[in-house]
């Protein structure tokens, strides 16, 4: 990896995934079925082992597992005529307290309103503000999906896809509650960036392969009416100097940092361990 990252696959902990599962049939979480927790579990069981194998509080990597799992099911879902419509009414239904009439919508909401228990209140404010966002764009994405994007909405691929990464939130979990606050925040913009950038990077050869033409390099590569393979290097170069900005905005505090860097070798560890990401078909891992 350019940033000096190391890219390898990890193993599974099948002791975390039976603790998350565990979890999550206490909370009443459905587990069967085409809308079930366990449907992305592994995902984000993968997450927490790699990314977030820093923390030391079991049940926020616990929370951040049955978090992901949910969120994958919303990305991976919302494109479908079928079950768009509940991603639609989540925010409206999560504000009023609603039922969300879709198990999985439901525990999103549940695990929404515990961001409170495992991060301070300014954390835990952005941290569900983002994932509400998230929501919204991607349903944003459903209506979009088909528009051109012109050439001087230079700032459109970005937007949409801060807004679909729900990089804002993660970024906020890389940091365990000892640290403080000002040690980390001001990292936070350049870290939101690249958290997209990394996936982006990441997850292109699998959207490639799947004919998606909604992802950010895609974007950027039918503004600037240049090649993909052009986009996909230029995102690559940015997202090195991120890392290499966000080490220095930390250096003050070994711990933030440390924690930073751990979550960036963690990231790059859940592409290259998912089937999901395809990675393997590159030998990368």
């Amino acid at each position: 990896m350019r940033c000096g990252v190391p890219s390898h696959a990890t193993p599974m902990n099948q002791e975390f995934y039976q603790q998350c599962v565990d979890e999550a049939i206490r909370r009443g979480y459905p587990m069967d079925g085409h809308r079930s927790v366990r449907t992305y579990l592994r995902e984000g069981v993968v997450y927490s082992a790699t990314a977030l194998a820093h923390l030391d509080h079991q049940p926020t990597r616990i929370w951040a597992a049955l978090f992901t799992s949910c969120a994958i099911f919303v990305d991976d879902t919302a494109s479908r005529a079928s079950e768009v419509g509940y991603v639609y009414q989540f925010n409206g239904r999560f504000i009023q307290k609603e039922a969300q009439h879709n198990g999985v919508l439901d525990a999103l909401a549940d695990l929404l309103h515990e961001t409170p228990v495992h991060f301070l209140p300014v954390p835990a404010n952005l941290v569900t503000t983002s994932i509400l966002n998230f929501v919204t764009a991607n349903i944003l994405e459903y209506e979009t999906k088909d528009m051109d994007v012109l050439i001087d909405a230079e700032r459109y691929p970005t937007y949409a896809r801060v807004m679909s990464g729900v990089a804002e939130a993660y970024a906020f979990m890389v940091f365990s509650r000892k640290i403080a606050l000002n040690d980390y925040v001001q990292a936070i913009p350049e870290m939101i960036l690249f958290i997209h950038n990394m996936n982006d990077i990441l997850s292109f050869y699998k959207e490639e392969e799947a004919g998606e033409t909604t992802n950010q390099i895609s974007l950027i590569a039918s503004r600037n009416k240049t090649s993909k393979f052009e986009a996909f290097e230029t995102l690559a170069q940015v997202t090195a100097e991120q890392f290499v900005q966000i080490s220095k905005i930390l250096e003050a505090s070994p711990a933030a940092c440390h924690a930073f860097r751990q979550f960036a070798a963690g990231y790059v560890a859940f592409h290259t361990s998912l089937e999901r990401y395809k990675l393997a078909d590159l030998q990368l891992c």
